[in-house]
């Protein structure tokens, strides 16, 4: 299955960092879990100012054309920072630590890269979904879906989201209106990556009221409604897709269909998703007893070196 690679720019890791230095009101929780791969909080002030060294020594011989070549392709950088940020769950919504992320970097590289408009490219489209960190993929009029820096474990999962993701951005290069079955036949598959998040469940509707509910303090509360209220009905029209013949206890597919079309509609859809996955994969994360093989034995150790600037000097 083609993999969703989340490869952002240096300029993205120092601003988070930054970031993160300066919020005191999640320094406690910050510094336990730094503390837990034998950093200190100090150390948020040092990888920031050295993503910052990397993105200015590279900047000199970079513009619009080729400032996406900056992007760090190993996967550890975005594995620490999501580990990290998965530990600031119990803090609460990370709308705003996302916006004031993606709103420096837009500042930043539109000053600093000659030649560069908005929208950016995905290495500077930063976003961060259920405390997991991730690039805005999607076309800039849509601006969503996004690849995750980390995806549940689960292959059946992974493939899924990752077909539903492909789908949608195969979706946002046609033209509207778009195909009935198209648009539709993302309840079918959100309906199933439901059921797949929370298996004990025993089927989609259960599952994504959990999921909800698990969502509630992770997002803020105009976000929160919008998504109760779209999905609040998600089981029920994907049962009217399915089985098509008019049922008291239902929809009509007629209108199921004729409500459910273009971009307004299919954009819960893609948030709702994104946000469950997402949510999932920082709190395995979050939960697990071991940290994940490629954060053992100092990652910032052999991270560091990948961003030197010795041999530029």
């Amino acid at each position: 299955m083609d993999e969703l690679r989340c490869e952002l720019s240096p300029l993205v890791y120092a601003e988070l960092y930054r970031l993160l230095a300066a919020d005191e009101a999640r320094r406690d929780v910050l510094e336990e879990r730094l503390a837990a791969i034998g950093y200190d909080h100090v150390w948020l002030g040092t990888a920031a100012d050295a993503y910052n060294e990397y993105w200015e020594a590279l900047l000199e011989s970079t513009d619009a054309d080729s400032v996406s070549s900056l992007a760090l392709p190993r996967n550890e950088h975005a594995l620490l920072a999501t580990w990290i940020l998965a530990g600031l769950r119990i803090t609460g919504e990370d709308r705003e630590l996302g916006t004031a992320l993606a709103q420096n970097v837009l500042q930043r590289a539109l000053t600093e890269v000659p030649g560069l408009t908005a929208p950016l490219p995905p290495d500077l489209s930063p976003v961060i979904v259920g405390w997991t960190l991730a690039s805005i993929i999607g076309s800039p009029s849509y601006e969503w879906p996004v690849a995750p820096a980390v995806l549940p474990d689960d292959v059946n999962i992974r493939s899924a989201f990752i077909g539903f993701t492909h789908h949608v951005l195969v979706l946002e290069a046609m033209a509207e209106p778009w195909p009935e079955m198209m648009q539709t036949s993302t309840y079918w598959r959100g309906y199933g990556i439901a059921e797949a998040l929370k298996p004990a469940m025993g089927e989609g509707s259960p599952a994504i009221n959990e999921l909800l509910t698990e969502a509630r303090p992770l997002l803020p509360q105009y976000l929160s409604t919008q998504l109760n209220k779209h999905f609040s009905r998600f089981g029920p029209r994907r049962n009217a897709l399915s089985h098509v013949t008019d049922d008291p206890r239902r929809e009509r597919f007629v209108d199921v269909v004729t409500t459910t079309r273009g971009w307004e509609h299919l954009r819960l859809t893609v948030l709702g998703l994104t946000q469950f996955v997402c949510q999932e994969a920082s709190r395995s994360l979050y939960d697990a007893e071991e940290l994940p093989a490629a954060l053992r034995n100092d990652p910032w150790g052999y991270l560091e070196r990948e961003i030197s600037t010795e041999w530029l000097t």
